[in-house]
């Protein structure tokens, strides 16, 4: 049964897919067990839900406190929230594009190889291995065990400073690998039902704005305001510390590339999974944010530092204290999903590293019984489970994205030379708005990072100057994900020497050769 992009049949495909996909998955395992390739067992829905529960996890909770200290008023948050969606949107159009040329595992990997040649890939699977997805994971289920502590009773609440705050983290890290590694059935349901959870807890706050005696639209009020300077200095400077924030909580919608290898009919499929999934996302952020000005006005928005943060506060105002249980248990279910959907999908690119020589060969195995890189997973696990330790929730975030925004601003200047290349196919989902969208991401891209790398800057000099000055450090953190990018320089030349010699060495399809969609 083809899942339908549909919300009546998404749903239906939802509680019907436990039964009908044993028969699926069983007939894929049949034709693969000979091939060691990934099956294509994932719909529409399911490609949807990975993105959705890729990107949703603690920004939409977390992250709102901080971005109303760097925008004055309702409107300049809202639009900032917006134009952070239009651009994961101009990314998704553009990846959703590239995905039905190279359906493959690895996704945006593959689309650097095909446009700029092995060693770019090669930089950009080694920095999502070491830093996007394993910082991401530790980020994800650090916050996730803190929300998981508020349900406890008081008695039986780790105090502060305990070991339970790593311990915990770390073993939802090795239950989510566990699931996995088991098979890809297994951790697309863990995904779906996570996905179902946490748009259920935030189903809860956007229904505040129907609760017209619990809100006060004054909040809204004034919509647009500048602060500081007429000439609008302190606002730009605000919606660059704005947007570092929200791209954390838009951070993910390239994950489901990873998984085309998986992903059946992938022309319709993976367009249908990135776009439905972008727009689910931008919808339930925009809602999501209006309810929390319904009952929160900027200014008391900007002190609340309690656990749960903005959204637990919306809850207790509009549900009273029930409301506090339920957005945690959303907040957990929110933040798993999201790290289930790094371990889901992360070790895909891996796996087609270790296949095409330009990663250890280990990474390229599939386990004869479970049809998984079991190796890869694992190893995700571990270095995941290690950045527990490292760290504030804020400097991984932040790390992230740094990392993240430097290869999605190369993967959209090479889409150009890919489209070229493929531009006399007629069977491909073709993007809308090109040229000048991409050239939009790409431009607000490289003011983007050069705006970081100049912060950055200024941080370390008052970190040399003041190493216990509040936040001297975090501009740290930028410089390290350099360093440990460019330590990919020495190991892309040792993993030549040791893939050249493996079980997958080939020769890769040429650079310029286009791979044909099946």
């Amino acid at each position: 049964m083809e899942a339908d992009p549909g919300w009546t049949s998404a749903w239906a495909a939802v509680i019907l897919w436990p039964m009908s996909f044993a028969d699926r998955a069983a007939t894929a395992t049949k034709r693969t067990e000979k091939s060691q390739e990934l099956p294509r067992v994932l719909g529409a829905w399911s490609a949807a839900s990975i993105l959705i529960g890729c990107i949703i996890g603690s920004g939409v909770f977390r992250k709102p406190s901080a971005i109303a200290q760097y925008l004055p008023s309702p409107g300049w948050i809202l639009a900032c929230w917006v134009a952070a969606g239009f651009l994961s949107l101009i990314g998704s159009l553009v990846f959703a594009e590239m995905g039905c040329c190279y359906p493959n595992a690895g996704g945006q990997y593959t689309y650097l190889k095909e446009s700029f040649g092995k060693f770019p890939a090669f930089l950009f699977g080694w920095t999502n291995l070491l830093i996007i997805n394993s910082a991401s994971i530790a980020a994800l289920v650090v916050f996730s065990a803190e929300h998981l502590f508020n349900l406890l009773p008081d008695a039986l609440q780790p105090a502060p400073g305990s070991h339970w705050f790593q311990t915990v983290p770390v073993l939802m890290v090795a239950f989510l690998t566990v699931v996995n590694a088991v098979g890809v059935r297994w951790g697309a349901a863990v995904q779906n039902a996570l996905t179902i959870l946490k748009l259920a807890a935030i189903g809860l706050i956007i229904f505040g704005i129907f609760m017209p005696s619990k809100t006060n639209w004054s909040n809204f009020s004034p919509f647009w305001e500048v602060r500081g300077s007429p000439s609008g200095e302190a606002l730009l400077a605000g919606f660059k510390g704005a947007f570092i924030a929200i791209f954390w909580a838009y951070d993910g919608w390239y994950l489901l590339s990873f998984s085309g290898a998986e992903i059946r009919n992938p022309r319709r499929n993976i367009p249908i999974g990135f776009i439905l999934g972008i727009l689910v996302v931008v919808g339930t952020y925009a809602a999501a944010n209006v309810s929390y000005f319904c009952v929160i006005d900027v200014e008391e928005m900007k002190g609340i530092t309690t656990q749960g943060g903005v959204a637990a506060e919306a809850a207790l105002r509009l549900y009273g204290s029930i409301g506090i249980t339920l957005i945690a248990v959303g907040l957990v279910g929110s933040t798993l999903g999201a790290a289930n959907g790094n371990i889901l999908t992360g070790p895909r690119l891996s796996y087609a590293m270790a296949r095409d020589g330009l990663f250890f060969p280990r990474f390229g195995d599939v386990h004869p019984r479970f049809l998984t890189p079991l190796f890869a997973i694992v190893v995700q696990g571990i270095i995941g489970a290690a950045y527990v330790y490292c760290g504030t929730f804020d400097q991984l975030t932040d790390s992230v994205v740094f990392a993240a925004w430097v290869f999605y601003l190369f993967t959209v200047l090479g889409y150009f030379r890919l489209r070229r290349r493929y531009r006399e196919r007629t069977d491909l989902f073709r993007a809308p708005g090109y040229p000048v969208l991409p050239i939009i991401f790409i431009v607000f891209a490289a003011l983007f990072l050069v705006g970081a790398i100049l912060d950055s800057a200024g941080s370390v000099s008052r970190y040399i100057e003041d190493p216990n000055a509040p936040g001297a450090a975090d501009g740290i953190y930028p410089i390290l994900c350099v360093v440990m990018i460019s330590l990919g320089l020495p190991v892309y030349w040792i993993v030549r020497k040791v893939a050249g010699n493996g079980k997958y060495a080939r020769e890769a399809p040429g650079d310029d050769a286009a791979a044909p969609a099946p």
